[in-house]
């Protein structure tokens, strides 16, 4: 296992004039070479710790971008650490998260700036750069910069990236990961999909997700695998159609949209997919089997961020169809208070495991004395390590546009508002949805519901309401 600085410096003499990330303009895609990236990562390393300094917990609040690309390999090979959030998060999300870790510098997106300005003045100790107005100069500066700017960060078990699994509530939970937790899977996975620089990704998914982020990203500077950067996500099945990928990551949603509308062109690129990975949630077996029947090479993970993303992956060959996923050789998984059946808790021990959540102070709770993180989902095994998974402890719900959301963070907050004595979130129709129990009367309901949305980024909102236990139903416009 290597830093990120050794595998950047393997992958420039390997590859160093084979194109990289492509970017998209006007709808045609234009090639980065890994020289030309590696370049942009360094120089920009260096500008940083020359005008900020190093040791820096940084923020990157953005879309999927290049520049985002650039600032991540940047922050955890040179700078500090990397704090990824999701570009749909509120300022209320922000507040939290800055009140809980104490940030240094917010590098943001044009997109971004008027939920920016919301938040700048609350914290005065903090730098907020705008990324579209500073990267290329950042380039520039750090190319004429002397290397003794460029100091890598060579302690693989020091934190390099705090991801939050969500940031609707007071107290979010913040997962540190450090390079030896991101790289320890890399070479069980590479065992079971070996991917190489003659591969092509198309990257949709958010990179600050740890699933994209390092499964189809970070993985990416050892492989030498060239990736295509897509725009929108919604954009998924055209740039398949067009790029025709080798290597893809999608969610269960995602690939139905794909089974629902398919056509003999998308099936034709599907077809010429080495490894199309579906993880997230579950992929119904029915929707796994038609994909593997029809020629597509479907690999179901099974992940989680405190894990550095996969546990367990689909063998090659394996006819199995229920299950989702083998656990991977180098971790340690046990099935605790089973059923009858064999259902019980999935714990995880390994090198990808975190150290547990910043300032938690119920972290025995999720990582115990033994080594093992308490995942709250629960699944069975198998003879042949096979897990078959049955649901959550703590509820997920997956939205129409393929993110997922944990329903009882959103009641947490509904009832810390005071306005129901009793509530439950779901999904209807792909919605969020929430049947709550109060004295007070629609209305009132309705207006607190108002509130909390607007502390919520749009794939949270909620959508429908249903008051009390007459099921009079309302939707929230």
């Amino acid at each position: 296992m290597k830093s990120i600085n050794n595998y950047l410096n393997d992958a420039e003499k390997k590859w160093g004039n084979n194109p990289y990330i492509n970017i998209k303009s006007s709808g045609v895609f234009y090639p980065k070479s890994f020289s030309k990236v590696i370049c942009d990562v360094k120089s920009v390393a260096k500008s940083i710790v020359m005008r900020f300094g190093k040791e820096k917990k940084i923020i990157i609040f953005s879309e999927n971008s290049y520049e985002w690309m650039i600032l991540d390999l940047a922050i955890m090979g040179y700078c500090g650490i990397c704090i990824p959030i999701d570009k749909e998060w509120t300022t209320h999300d922000i507040e939290n998260a800055m009140n809980f870790i104490n940030v240094d510098i917010v590098f943001y997106s044009v997109s971004k700036s008027e939920i920016v300005k919301k938040i700048a003045s609350l914290f005065p100790n903090t730098e907020f750069v705008g990324i579209d107005k500073i990267i290329h100069e950042l380039i520039s500066i750090g190319k004429a910069a002397n290397n003794n700017f460029l100091i890598p960060q060579e302690d693989l078990g020091k934190t390099v990236k705090i991801i939050f699994t969500s940031g609707t509530t007071a107290f979010p939970k913040a997962i540190p990961l450090t390079q030896s937790n991101l790289f320890n899977n890399w070479d069980t996975l590479f065992k079971r999909t070996p991917m190489t620089e003659k591969d092509t990704t198309c990257i949709f998914l958010p990179l600050n997700h740890v699933y994209s982020g390092v499964a189809n990203f970070l993985y990416t500077i050892i492989s030498g695998m060239q990736i295509f950067l897509c725009e929108e996500i919604t954009s998924h099945v055209t740039d398949i159609i067009s790029v025709e990928p080798t290597v893809v990551c999608t969610v269960p949603l995602l690939l139905k949209r794909m089974y629902l509308n398919m056509n003999s062109q998308l099936l034709k690129a599907l077809k010429k997919i080495r490894f199309l990975y579906c993880g997230g949630s579950f992929t119904e077996p029915e929707i796994k089997r038609w994909f593997r029947e029809n020629g597509v090479n479907l690999i179901e993970a099974y992940g989680t961020t405190e894990t550095s993303s996969v546990i367990a992956l689909d063998i090659i060959g394996d006819s199995c169809i229920e299950s989702n996923g083998t656990v991977f050789e180098n971790l340690d998984v046990k099935i605790i208070d089973p059923d009858a059946y064999g259902y019980g808790e999935i714990l995880v021990k390994g090198g990808s495991r975190t150290s547990g959540y910043l300032n938690c102070q119920y972290n025995e709770r999720y990582f115990d004395s033994n080594g093992f993180f308490h995942t709250g989902d629960l699944g069975r095994l198998d003879s042949n390590r096979r897990l078959y998974l049955k649901g959550r402890k703590k509820r997920m719900l997956e939205t129409s546009d393929g993110k997922n959301v944990y329903a009882d963070e959103i009641e947490e907050l509904i009832l810390q508002n005071g306005i129901a004595n009793k509530v439950k979130v779901y999904l209807e129709e792909y919605k969020i949805t929430a049947l709550i129990y109060s004295n007070s009367c629609e209305n009132d309901v309705k207006k607190q519901i108002d509130i909390i949305n607007k502390m919520l980024p749009e794939f949270k909102k909620i959508k429908k309401l249903y008051v009390n236990n007459d099921f009079i139903g309302s939707r929230i416009k």
